[in-house]
């Protein structure tokens, strides 16, 4: 006896009829399967099947207790979609409509009762192969998944590298220690967070909030880096960089570049409607940018920069407070007041605010 393709494949048999079980268990058995579980009572089945999982199930229609419409409803709701576990069902009943009514319900072939060994036998070895098939199909496929997660990982990480990149480059012509990005990327996430927005949003924009000021790479020395205040002129040569920076991030693909465009661009308009470059007010501002916004406010006033002298910390969170309403989106300055409030904002650094 040549031994079947899959000799030890498990096999379930539920029959309310002990000869019926028998009879199928010795054809098994005969043509050289080895793991057969026959049962029937089936309700006793559905308990195997909490510890087991079958390669193919045969099922009698009719049963006490239970018939074998109501088990595959079961058996149902325990496979996930991407699961293929065959079902024969057998029956003595031959009219048209139960053969349809069984495979509605999930079957996948249909046997009448006296059961032809031989073709039961071929219906079984046809099963198994699709089943095995499947199963093969579905380590293909989370094989190529997991290698499109991987890739799909390098590429975003090789994308946030580019973009702390352009951050750092930006950052570095009015702050050489390059550590303002960090600062407002690490608040821009706590602040998310506090705020409700998910976890892989508040990710997001800690990674991209650094670029907020990425324009600044087009704006001249003699204005970027000049001492003291500027006048009109020099005011609205400044402005520019937020156009500019969205420009040079615009036609961007991934989510981490729209978003990085989307704070650029807007990241200086008012609650109150009176920012720039747009003009938009209120939540007419995208929540991203009104975030950024309070964050690099707030770091900007406690430490020092060409145009200003560093400010105590009391002192900027007095005048973020004061422009609640103002410049700032009310809901963004009450989670800062909190963070700092409740020690969530380590501020043990003088000037130098630690996410804590």
């Amino acid at each position: 006896m040549t031994e079947p393709a899959h000799a030890d494949a498990s096999i379930l048999i539920v029959d309310d009829e002990p000869s019926i079980v028998r009879l199928l268990t010795r054809a098994l058995q005969g043509a050289g399967y080895t793991a057969i579980h026959g049962y029937t009572d089936s309700m006793e089945a559905l308990a195997w099947l909490n510890g087991a999982m079958p390669d193919l199930i045969v099922l009698d229609i009719n049963m006490p207790g239970m018939s074998g419409y109501d088990f595959l409803n079961d058996l149902s709701q325990r496979l996930t979609e991407d699961t293929f576990l065959p079902v024969l069902m057998v029956s003595g009943m031959s009219e048209a409509e139960t053969r349809i009514q069984a495979l509605q319900a999930g079957a996948q072939n249909f046997l009448t009762k006296p059961i032809d060994i031989k073709l039961f036998l071929a219906h079984v070895r046809s099963l198994l192969e699709t089943r095995f098939l499947s199963l093969r199909l579905n380590e293909v496929r989370g094989v190529l998944e997991e290698l499109v997660r991987r890739r799909t990982a390098q590429l975003q990480q090789a994308h946030l590298e580019i973009l702390d990149r352009l951050g750092r480059v930006a950052e570095y012509r009015d702050d050489a220690t390059g550590r303002h990005t960090d600062r407002v990327g690490q608040l821009c996430g706590l602040l998310a967070q506090e705020l409700g927005l998910p976890q892989d949003r508040a990710t997001l924009l800690a990674r991209t909030a650094p670029l907020h000021d990425l324009g600044k790479v087009a704006i001249s020395d003699s204005v970027l880096l000049k001492r003291g205040p500027f006048d009109d002129s020099e005011r609205e040569v400044m402005r520019k960089h937020s156009a500019l920076g969205a420009k040079l991030l615009s036609g961007g693909t991934s989510e981490l570049v729209q978003m990085a465009e989307e704070i650029a661009l807007f990241h200086h308009e008012r609650w109150d409607g009176l920012g720039y470059p747009c003009g938009l007010e209120a939540d007419e501002i995208p929540l991203t940018a009104r975030i950024v916004a309070v964050a690099d406010a707030f770091d900007a006033l406690i430490h020092e920069r060409p145009y200003k002298p560093a400010w105590s910390i009391p002192d900027a969170l007095a005048e973020i407070e004061r422009e609640r309403g103002g410049q700032f989106d009310p809901q963004v300055v009450d989670a800062l007041l909190r963070l700092t409030r409740e020690n969530r904002l380590d501020l043990r650094g003088g000037n130098e605010p630690i996410i804590a």
